[in-house]
């Protein structure tokens, strides 16, 4: 929380940031005691932040009805001249504890709300917070490619303005996105990026769901050995940080490798321990998973009996955790309907990246980093005479000379990237029939560009043409789409 013209109080809220996650419950009394002082001095800003910094602590003890009760308070506490500063983050609190009850329109639309605010605020944390927000309640609704590209984009704004631990925040959840999708070579690259991000972070909850999602990623591509090591690793790191989810998931996905393995009896003692944990904190949707995997086990061991019992138990947990989002559901007073929140977020998403391309190709306005351009691409998806062309030179040197002749062809709502070294993509808006006219000019200019006085060479570089569709509908990778693009 960034906390200007700071007061007295307000500079020892500030002090409290750190101890909010490290032992929430000892930052709330001493919220409490600045907050009562505030009260006496009638300093609104100190009561403001003292109030937000509750309804933080609040989610991270999973007290969310009591969060939302914080933020509404925080919401009358809010004078006009706090809103420039402070609203966003509100609402992206508001958002956090939606999300905690399951209520996910509520969160979606708060999250949305946080976006727009962050937007004119100029408020990059925020907006970035909120983008993944958005990508996950996507991923939770099945909606995973809006989800990928929304978490791609979070991942890669993080990464261009080194907020090191949004990235890795960003990196883990597109991992999930990336595993629902069957996408396992490009989610162990992503997975591998997270890694670097959150290298020095004190937090080994988040190196262990790193571990355990390397280890799915693995499994899927029928590497069990190293898998196996992986698992054990998650599982080791999970027990020694208590992360409550994580004990119950590190040991599921060591289960799956021994099932693999054919070692049925360790996929057993894996799941007696996660099952241990999962019934102590009522974890729905993983008691969910834990039964089908132990049904499926006693399906390879031909235990009749045993299938039946564990089938059962799937049914029960998997039907109580459908009724518990249904009562969430039901509950959830947001009145805009998902299409409509899909679409405010699509509009806003569309401003976060026209505004997102890379400094380094200042000057060229039509250029956006490789995931921003692909973003604009998924969204392209339903509009009439796009095509995409991809440029193959030799060298950087090429491009680099090529670039500004090929980004002065762009009109507006046209988007150029690169890839690797010596690979430029355009996304062109173009007439019927205009497709292949666009390829021959682009030929013509290859063709006639002085090469030789740049480098030897007797290739010449290639131009190749798409539809979006064609481009996008790749099931190896999302970001593979030819090949040697990256």
């Amino acid at each position: 929380m960034v906390i200007e013209n700071a007061s007295p109080l307000t500079l020892a809220l500030k002090d409290i940031e750190v101890l909010i996650v490290e032992n929430p419950q000892q930052a709330e009394l001493k919220i409490l005691r600045v907050f009562t002082r505030a009260q006496t001095l009638n300093d609104h800003r100190a009561q403001l932040v003292a109030t937000m910094q509750l309804a933080r602590i609040a989610w991270h003890l999973n007290q969310y009805e009591k969060g939302i009760k914080l933020c509404q308070r925080g919401e009358k506490l809010l004078l006009p001249e706090f809103e420039s500063q402070y609203l966003s983050e509100l609402y992206h609190i508001y958002a956090q504890q939606y999300w905690g009850l399951d209520r996910f329109r509520s969160a979606h639309n708060f999250w949305n709300l946080a976006m727009e605010k962050s937007l004119v605020h100029n408020q990059l944390n925020i907006q970035i917070e909120s983008l993944i927000g958005v990508g996950n309640v996507w991923r939770i609704n099945k909606e995973l490619k809006l989800s990928y590209s929304a978490l791609s984009l979070a991942m890669t704004l993080a990464e261009q303005y080194d907020l090191n631990v949004l990235a890795g925040k960003s990196a883990i959840l597109l991992s999930w996105a990336l595993s629902s999708l069957k996408q396992y070579p490009l989610m162990l690259e992503v997975l591998n990026k997270a890694d670097m991000f959150l290298q020095d972070h004190p937090d080994f909850a988040w190196q262990a769901e790193i571990k355990d999602l390397k280890s799915i990623a693995l499994a899927n591509l029928g590497r069990f050995d190293e898998s196996e090591r992986i698992a054990h690793e998650a599982n080791k790191i999970a027990v020694k940080t208590r992360a409550r989810w994580m004990e119950v998931h590190a040991p599921i996905s060591c289960a799956v490798v021994a099932i693999a393995h054919q070692k049925y009896e360790n996929a057993r003692h894996y799941l007696d321990k996660a099952e241990v944990v999962a019934l102590q904190f009522n974890l729905l949707e993983l008691l969910s998973e834990l039964y089908w995997l132990r049904f499926e086990l006693e399906n390879k061991l031909n235990n009749e009996q045993s299938m039946l019992f564990y089938y059962k138990k799937y049914r029960h947990f998997s039907v109580k955790l459908l009724r518990s989002r249904s009562i969430a559901l039901g509950k959830d007073n947001c009145e805009l309907s998902v299409d409509i929140l899909n679409y405010k977020a699509e509009l806003l998403i569309g401003r976060l990246e026209a505004g997102a391309f890379n400094a380094s190709e200042g000057g060229f306005p039509a250029f956006r980093e490789a995931s921003i351009w692909l973003y604009a691409c998924q969204r392209a998806l339903s509009e009439k005479n796009r095509a995409v062309f991809i440029l193959e030179l030799n060298s950087e040197k090429e491009l680099i000379a090529i670039l500004p002749i090929v980004h002065a062809l762009c009109q507006p709502n046209e988007l150029i990237t690169r890839f690797k070294r010596s690979r430029l993509a355009l996304l062109f808006q173009l007439e019927e029939g205009k497709q292949a006219q666009m390829l021959a000019s682009l030929e013509a200019i290859l063709a006639a560009y002085p090469w030789w006085r740049i480098e030897k060479g007797d290739a010449l570089p290639k131009v190749k043409s798409f539809s979006i569709k064609a481009f996008l509908d790749n099931t190896e990778s999302y970001l593979d789409k030819i090949e040697g693009v990256e």
